[in-house]
């Protein structure tokens, strides 16, 4: 991922704080950002963790907390409610004390990816700004959707947090950054037929294959950033509901026409585990594999 892996660097500066994986798996990460959920005790006297290359958001989940901080030389101070967020800019020196334990779901997003985003859709330079304590709604949607996912079976898929990473970056860059003459927008637009049909085309040959997000702007001939937006305007869901739903579809068909396996059904139309594709096949359908099979199958 360029400068350095944001999953081996944001567990580094978890364990320094003392936290411990709350969800089946510590994080899980892509090229542009890592996500996982935690819980910390309280920290009775200040800890110094180490400088994050990355950009660090949190939602609080338990609480409130009185927390104090230094954030490269400049001191902070907030009571944390629950649902609340603390955002620090990548490279800060700091240091922290709380006073009681707190559950938190945190997102460390690579500043090169932001400064992506700031060159797709603005002039000037991403500088986020360090907050606390503060309410912000669909940055705490973003953050815990990403968070849910890492109970699930297979984890989140890459489709889904590249997604998750592209809304949130153009969402820092207009709600938390200090960019020089950045303004996003109103409306992106929407695809035109013959970018879906381009994209259709490749996800039907693509589909027992991972699929990114960047694979499908490429096919549409946009950036990621354009893509996810332009894309739920035209079809009306997000390019990970819409390729779950695809997936889904062509499940029932293998499953009643066919006497693979679950496991065999499961990897020709992109899931990486039958425990994964049991879980998102009955919360599509309201029957597992197996049931559907029985009551579909001749």
């Amino acid at each position: 991922m360029g400068e350095a892996a944001p999953l081996d660097i944001a567990r580094a500066w978890v364990q320094r704080l003392g936290g411990r994986a709350v969800a089946g798996r510590d994080f899980a990460a892509t090229g542009a950002m890592a996500v996982g959920q935690f819980r910390f005790d309280s920290l009775a006297d200040e800890v110094e963790a180490p400088s994050l290359p990355l950009v660090y958001a949190s939602v609080t989940l338990s609480g409130p907390y009185r927390m104090e901080a230094r954030l490269g030389g400049a001191r902070v101070e907030a009571r944390v409610r629950p649902g609340q967020s603390v955002l620090m800019a990548a490279g800060r020196s700091n240091r922290w004390h709380w006073d009681r334990a707190t559950e938190e779901a945190h997102v460390f997003l690579r500043p090169g990816f932001l400064e992506e985003a700031a060159a797709e859709i603005g002039d000037g330079r991403a500088e986020v700004i360090d907050r606390a304590g503060f309410d912000d709604l669909p940055l705490r949607q973003t953050v815990l959707a990403v968070a849910d996912e890492l109970r699930t079976a297979g984890g989140p898929a890459p489709l889904f947090l590249d997604m998750a990473a592209a809304a949130l970056a153009r969402h820092l860059l207009a709600r938390h950054c200090d960019g020089r003459g950045l303004s996003l927008p109103a409306t992106d637009g929407i695809l035109t037929a013959r970018q879906l049909r381009r994209v259709l085309t490749l996800v039907e040959g693509r589909l027992d294959e991972a699929i990114g997000l960047d694979d499908l702007a490429a096919a549409a001939g946009v950036s990621r950033f354009h893509f996810a937006r332009a894309f739920k305007a035209a079809v009306g869901e997000s390019p990970y509901r819409w390729l779950t739903g695809l997936r889904v579809e062509k499940a029932k068909a293998v499953l009643a026409q066919t006497r693979l396996s679950l496991i065999e059904v499961a990897i020709s139309v992109g899931f990486e585990s039958q425990s994964h594709f049991g879980q998102v096949f009955r919360a599509r359908t309201g029957l597992t594999p197996r049931d559907w099979r029985r009551r579909h199958q001749g």
